[in-house]
C-alpha cells in the first residue's frame, strides 16, 4: 500500500465538521500542521455537540490536553518523546500533542519530533506502511528498535538516539494489559531504564477513541476496517470474532462498530 492509498474510507465520518481530513501524504510544515490541529481541536471544544458520546469525547480531550500541558511544563521539548506504533490510541495522543505544540516557543522548524517504535516480531505490512506514511506526515523522528525485549529496546534508545529523553508519551489505556494501576505520570519500574511514562489517554473508552478519530476524519491503518480492533503481530492478531458478519465467509465489520470495551482484544492471542 502506498501513501496515497492510505485515506479515510468513504463510510468513516460520523459527523460533518468544518475541517478537512488530514492526509498522510502531504508535506505540511510542522508549525502549520500544529496550528491547523490546534484550531480544529479548539473549535470542537467550543462546539455545542448534540450527542452524549461527543460530550464525553470533549471531556476526555480537555483532560488529556491538561496532562500533555503539564508534561510540557515539566520537561523541555527535547526531553520529551512519543511511543508510536500506528495504533488508534497513540494516534489520538499524537493529534492532541501536536495541537498543543502550535504555540510552543521551541517547536523545531526543521527537525522532527522525537519518537520511538518497538514493533512486534512479526509486523503487518499494512501497519508498517501506515507508520511510515503517518510518521512522515506528522514530522516524527521515529527511532525503530526490533529487540525482542521492550526493556532492552528502551535502554538502547535512551543510551543512543534518545539520550536526552526524560519522559515518553505512551498511548496506554486503562483497559490495556497492565493499565489498571497506572497514573497519568508514572516512573518506570525497578530494573527498567529510568524515564517518566506519561499517559494522556489512559481514561479514554474504546468508543471515544473511534468517535474522536472519525469526527476529525483522521486517517488510520486500514486493518481496522477489516475487523481488527487491537493491532499486534501477524502471528498473534486476528479480526475480532465479535465483528464477524454472519453468512459471509471471512467478512468482518469495521473496528469502530464494536460496542463493548471488554471485547476489544478478542482478536489477540494474549
Amino acid at each position: 500500500m502506498t501513501e496515497t492509498e492510505i485515506e479515510v474510507p468513504a463510510h468513516a465520518p460520523v459527523q460533518t465538521h468544518q475541517q478537512q481530513p488530514m492526509s498522510n501524504g502531504d508535506s505540511t510544515p510542522l508549525r502549520t500542521l500544529c496550528a491547523q490541529l490546534h484550531e480544529q481541536i479548539t473549535a470542537f471544544l467550543q462546539e455545542d455537540v448534540q450527542t452524549e458520546m461527543l460530550k464525553n469525547v470533549q471531556a476526555q480531550t480537555r483532560h488529556s490536553l491538561g496532562i500533555i500541558s503539564e508534561a510540557l511544563e515539566r520537561y523541555p521539548l527535547p526531553a520529551l518523546s512519543l511511543s508510536y506504533n500506528g495504533g488508534k490510541d497513540c494516534l489520538v495522543l499524537l493529534i492532541l500533542y501536536l495541537s498543543l505544540l502550535s504555540t510552543h516557543p521551541h517547536l523545531p522548524t526543521t527537525n522532527k519530533l522525537e519518537s520511538i517504535l518497538i514493533p512486534p516480531p512479526h509486523p503487518f505490512p499494512l501497519v508498517d506502511n501506515f507508520i511510515a506514511s503517518s510518521s512522515e506526515h506528522y514530522h516524527l523522528n521515529l527511532a525503530r528498535y526490533s529487540s525482542p525485549s521492550m526493556k532492552d529496546a528502551f535502554r538502547e534508545y535512551l543510551g543512543g538516539k534518545g539520550s536526552g529523553v526524560e519522559a515518553i508519551f505512551v498511548g496506554t489505556r486503562r483497559t490495556d494489559p497492565h493499565g489498571g494501576k497506572l497514573g497519568a505520570f508514572d516512573p518506570t519500574d525497578g530494573g527498567w531504564p529510568a524515564f517518566m511514562r506519561v499517559h494522556p489517554v489512559l481514561e479514554w473508552r474504546y468508543g471515544e477513541v473511534w468517535t474522536f478519530l472519525r469526527h476529525f476524519k483522521i486517517p488510520y491503518c486500514e486493518l481496522y476496517d477489516h475487523g481488527y480492533t487491537s493491532l499486534g503481530g501477524t502471528n498473534d492478531t486476528h479480526p475480532n470474532p465479535a465483528l464477524k458478519i454472519e453468512g459471509k465467509e471471512g467478512a468482518f465489520r469495521p473496528a469502530y462498530e464494536l460496542e463493548i470495551d471488554s471485547e476489544e482484544r478478542l482478536g489477540r492471542d494474549w
